[in-house]
């Protein structure tokens, strides 16, 4: 018997106001270049008020950060990541994160992106 190797991962944070999600997969899971991983991070808002937000992912080699979005009540907002090269990685895994009045709120890592 053999065993299957997961290449993807989503991940999850629990906020008072809503939920941060994270996911994570290498190329070769959608057919596409094993060399790349490709991630998004995503805010699901179901309290409080209107907020504005700044999402980010970030690796052993690499932090990168969108531009600022405003989020209400009952609206899910995110921001892609794209191809990036499995190599920015370091240790295969990646975590996203984000940015809200002056705190920050990150997801558990998604690691075996490698």
């Amino acid at each position: 018997m053999g065993s299957t190797v997961a290449y993807a991962g989503t991940s999850s944070t629990e906020l008072s106001n809503g939920r941060l999600s994270f996911e994570a997969f290498n190329g070769r899971e959608a057919s596409l270049p094993a060399s790349k991983f490709y991630s998004a991070t995503q805010y699901k808002k179901t309290g409080g008020g209107t907020v504005t937000v700044v999402f980010g992912m970030t690796t052993e080699s690499i932090l990168v950060k969108s531009p600022a979005k405003t989020v209400k009540k009952g609206q899910k907002v995110g921001h892609s990541w794209g191809g990036r090269s499995v190599a920015d990685t370091g240790d295969c895994s990646a975590t996203g994160f984000m940015k809200s009045n002056g705190s920050t709120y990150y997801t558990p890592p998604v690691d075996r992106l490698c």
